[in-house]
């Protein structure tokens, strides 16, 4: 069986597997504080992609998995040394310019997989200026997902974390134990604002992660296991995968994904 991993595939590999969606990991290269390496969000998203498309394809897709991006939007990091970081618009014209060209290969259907919090927006708003821009009749059909994760898998974390707490540390002991340094798993402080609405989530502001999470991370991580990370690991790659099985399945039109002759 072909894998659909694009960067391990020959020519004639490609030719012959006929893709019917494309995934693509959006991550980033970033501090994940003293525990977690700084590819912490790339090694994520890169498995997750793997996971899901190897799954899939098991199943009769034809999932094609492009290779992961490993840097994204990071100006609240610029504190941090060498937060790796794009502009904004770099990063929407770097989607756009791959979109383009999947669909000058006739891909019809193209999954992007979230990696990064950070590069949430500029995706969004990559995906309007491609509707907006792009002739109906060549244009794909363009989703985000972070990767759906089921609420039992979800539940094994106990201490809930935006950046580098007990979820990240379980995944990279799952995937990447030889880059973690569990000799320093602690409760990582976080910055908390004095505005209570702020502090609540009930607003959108950009974080100066220096101040949010003043050590690169944030959270308590001492309950972290690699066996939480397989489950975590897992579970989201199971559920992309239901998701890339069903896309794939379902043929293509001009309404799509509405029926055909829905207009």
């Amino acid at each position: 069986m072909i894998s659909g991993i694009l960067q391990e595939m020959t020519i004639d590999q490609v030719r012959e597997f006929r893709a019917e969606v494309v995934v693509l990991g959006v991550a980033s290269t970033e501090p994940h504080g003293p525990i977690l390496p700084y590819g912490t969000d790339f090694y994520q998203c890169d498995a997750l992609c793997r996971g899901a498309v190897e799954l899939a394809n098991r199943r009769s897709a034809r999932a094609l998995m492009y290779p992961t991006l490993p840097i994204g939007n990071n100006v609240n990091f610029k504190p941090f040394p060498f937060a790796c970081r794009i502009s904004v618009r770099t990063l929407m014209l770097t989607l756009l310019d791959i979109i383009q060209a999947l669909e000058e290969d006739g891909i019809r259907k193209i999954v992007l997989v979230d990696g990064h919090g950070g590069n949430t927006d500029a995706m969004r708003a990559t995906l309007r200026e491609h509707f907006d821009r792009t002739d109906p009749s060549r244009r794909a059909f363009v989703c985000i997902t972070a990767g759906p994760l089921s609420k039992e898998a979800a539940a094994v974390i106990e201490h809930p974390s935006d950046h580098g707490g007990e979820s990240e540390t379980c995944r990279m002991m799952h995937l990447r134990s030889d880059l973690v340094h569990a000799d320093k798993l602690q409760d990582l402080p976080v910055g908390r604002p004095m505005v209570e609405s702020i502090a609540k989530g009930k607003v959108f502001y950009v974080r100066p992660w220096h101040l949010h999470v003043p050590l690169g991370g944030g959270g308590e991580t001492r309950a972290s296991s690699a066996e939480k990370g397989r489950i975590l690991v897992e579970g989201g790659a199971a559920g992309l995968a239901d998701f890339l099985v069903e896309l794939s399945q379902v043929p293509w039109s001009l309404t799509f994904p509405y029926p055909p002759g829905a207009a």
